[in-house]
């Protein structure tokens, strides 16, 4: 059988790893349950921990991938109104001369990049095609040609609420997954102490279901106190740093300590069964070491770690930009301007920010302090909108008070 299994610090494993522990338990934990003795509830776990996991991931999968396709047919939405647009807007120019109804139709100007900028000025042709027609304007255009392009807007506008919810789906599989595999770790952790309690530690059966035998020269120091922990590591998972050693043969538990003074001081951090710990440490660096206890006292430190946590996350641990961002005024009931985003992952809030300038006038910069915070819903009601004017609109996730990528503007006019 292939050496698969590289060590049992199970909350370290890889994801193949991890499948490899749990398929072999699926296929022998049968046949070694009735000597183990095994809890109800910790055999029906074995039992299925393997599909349980082997689901998770796949659903991951399955979840990101139709994410990706939600993009795609957004994208392609978008493409299909921009083109139409550029058609109407080029007819548009032809047919009228005068700036003052091109102006009212919104097709002054460059065609909007943005996706929330087409859509506003989708809207703004498709309200002043209305308004033309009920004035008795002989140069309006056919009804069928704004027919299609509302349905070409409305597919465009479906496909984003899709993007928005199979985004959401997708994050919350990644959750589900992540959930699972901690509690697979947990049990796996039983597991193994429970195979030890009945085999011992050099038992060969602990191979049959994805742990390492420990053989006797790699056991403790043959004295009365226990070995240095072997394999200590720390790694930064932002905002935790995530800390594992080996186990040591006879030992009970293990101190981890850390120094905020380049080692003249030492304060303990972390005292316990455990081959692991995780916590949110402070700004600075720090120096930290783990050593293993018994019943005749403490072993000697292990090497020693350091590391800095800056006073700010660095720029690629900032959350996620929101996917999509758009704007459309809202007349009917109510008068207010409808923004909309998704909330990226990685964040707590949402910032808006919101610039305004006179109807036609180039489009402004972000301003530098945000129109509302702390924002929790996927969309937001502006209420303090006044005609004539057009509404720029920014948002971004906001996560321990630190701001992420910004996506926008949306625009959209009164």
């Amino acid at each position: 059988m292939p050496y698969i299994i590289q060590d049992n610090s199970v909350s370290r494993d890889l994801p193949h790893i991890r499948q490899a522990r749990l398929d072999l338990i699926e296929a022998n934990i049968g046949a070694l349950a009735p000597e183990l003795s095994l809890p109800p509830e910790l055999l029906a776990w074995a039992v299925n921990a393997a599909g349980n996991y082997r689901a998770a991931f796949t659903n991951v999968e399955i979840q990101w991938g139709q994410k990706e396709e939600a993009i795609q047919t957004v994208q392609e939405a978008e493409d299909a109104l921009r083109d139409r647009y550029v058609v109407l807007k080029e007819l548009l120019h032809a047919r009228y001369a005068d700036d003052k109804t091109k102006n009212a139709y919104g097709i002054v100007g460059e065609i909007p990049e943005p996706r929330g900028m087409l859509e506003s000025k989708a809207n703004k042709l498709i309200e002043n095609h209305g308004i033309q027609v009920a004035a008795g304007d002989p140069m309006v255009l056919p009804d069928v040609m704004i027919a299609n392009f509302i349905a070409l807007r409305d597919a465009m506008h479906s496909a984003q609420i899709a993007a928005e919810k199979e985004f959401t789906e997708a994050t919350d599989s990644t959750k589900e997954a992540l959930r699972i595999f901690d509690a697979d770790s947990y049990q796996l952790r039983v597991l193994y102490n429970w195979c030890v309690a009945v085999w011992g530690r050099e038992s060969s059966k602990l191979v049959l279901l994805g742990f390492v035998q420990r053989y006797p020269e790699q056991g403790g120091s043959g004295g009365d106190m226990p070995a240095v922990p072997e394999g200590f590591e720390l790694k930064w998972l932002e905002p935790f740093l995530k800390f594992w050693w080996l186990p040591v043969e006879g030992a009970t538990s293990y101190q981890l300590a850390f120094s905020a003074d380049g080692g003249a001081s030492w304060e303990e951090l972390y005292s316990g069964p455990e081959v692991g710990f995780e916590f949110e440490p402070p700004a600075g660096k720090r120096l930290y070491r783990v050593r293993a206890r018994n019943a005749n006292g403490f072993g000697d430190w292990s090497v020693t770690l350091e590391h800095e946590v800056e006073g700010e996350p660095p720029a690629n641990m900032w959350p996620n930009a929101p996917e999509v961002v758009g704007a459309e005024l809202i007349t009917d009931p109510g008068f207010f301007m409808r923004v909309f985003y998704s909330i990226p992952g990685g964040s707590d809030t949402i910032n808006l920010y919101r610039a305004v300038v006179p109807t036609g006038s180039p489009a402004p910069e972000r301003p530098a302090a945000p129109y509302q915070t702390d924002i929790t819903a996927p969309q937001f009601a502006d209420t303090d909108i006044e005609a004539g004017n057009d509404y720029y609109y920014w948002a971004c996730g906001v996560k321990d008070g630190v701001e992420g990528d910004f996506a926008g503007p949306a625009m959209a006019s009164v």
